[in-house]
């Protein structure tokens, strides 16, 4: 049959009201939508590299002024590399161990401010390394690691009326999971301590290794012996946000079996945070004095 032929063909008189059109439109419309693979569809990074020059130009502008004023960050550009080589074996640590215990890592940050990102390209059946977003920002005054949370994706819910599209069944294993949240004490407990851990070892294995080095590869290691120390130090100090924060409150909830309340947290957080600007950059001389007295058990 010819496309002239199938024109010409008799319609049948099939007419439907307009209201009864738009309730099957609606029908239609409003039906189960196809399951996404990602948390929330508005959330799903870009695939490749991603740029924010808002922050970057934000965070150079505050680094020359602090530079310029000799107010906190040092004039040594290779001072950064090697801090961010610390920082990435720390937070390293987070991702393996808490990877180890099935966690889902969603990104890792060295530096804040992130202005660069790098999500490689989703593949199902590919390694799980490939879910997560590698960041850079611009100032250097530490890392962060990001784990899938229960708590956080409520409060995400909550505030921007997202739907939930994968939803981990409740009959969900706690090995099983991918909520930090929902690992046991212990193993939180593992995964906040690992990257002071690996700062441990990392000054450990370089510190015994110095006397038997060449003095090109001493002069090249000896900055990573210090940094390592340094960081592993000041993360574990008893102050939340900070690594050892997190360890007092896994064991508060090994040794209670509860865990603190979320107002609880918050508050600690704002602590924390004042703390650690007054005592790390408006009054130093405290911190010094701890950090002198562990460099003089090893230097």
């Amino acid at each position: 049959m010819s496309e002239n032929e199938m024109n010409n063909l008799p319609v049948e008189d099939n007419h439907v009201p307009v209201e009864e059109q738009n309730d099957k439109m609606t029908d239609v419309y409003m039906g189960p939508t196809q399951p996404s693979t990602d948390i929330y569809d508005d959330e799903k990074p870009q695939d490749g590299f991603t740029f924010n020059w808002t922050n970057l130009l934000f965070g150079v502008a505050i680094v020359l002024w602090w530079s310029l004023g000799n107010n906190g960050f040092a004039t040594d550009w290779f001072f950064y590399l090697y801090l961010a080589i610390v920082i990435i074996i720390h937070e390293l640590g987070h991702v393996v161990i808490g990877k180890s215990f099935g966690c889902h890592v969603k990104g890792m940050q060295v530096f804040f401010l992130p202005f660069v990102n790098y999500k490689p390209k989703h593949d199902p059946l590919g390694s799980s390394w490939r879910n997560i977003t590698w960041s850079l920002g611009v100032l250097p005054l530490g890392g962060l690691t990001m784990f899938r949370s229960r708590e956080l994706e409520e409060e995400e819910k909550k505030q921007w009326y997202y739907q939930e599209q994968d939803n981990v069944p409740e009959e969900y294993t706690v090995a099983a999971s991918p909520y930090i949240d929902d690992k046991p004490a212990l193993q939180r407990l593992l995964i906040s301590a690992a990257g002071v851990l690996f700062n441990f070892a990392t000054f450990f294995i370089i510190y015994l290794a110095l006397p038997y080095m060449p003095t090109e590869y001493y002069d090249i290691c000896w900055p990573l012996v210090v940094l390592s120390l340094l960081l592993a130090v000041l993360n574990f100090l008893p102050v939340y946000p900070l690594d050892g924060g997190s360890v007092l409150f896994a064991l508060y909830e090994m040794i209670t079996d509860k865990k603190p309340s979320q107002g609880f947290t918050k508050v600690c957080t704002t602590i924390g945070i004042i703390f650690i600007v007054l005592f790390f950059w408006i009054f130093p001389d405290w911190l010094n004095g701890i950090l002198g007295s562990v460099f003089r058990v090893f230097f």
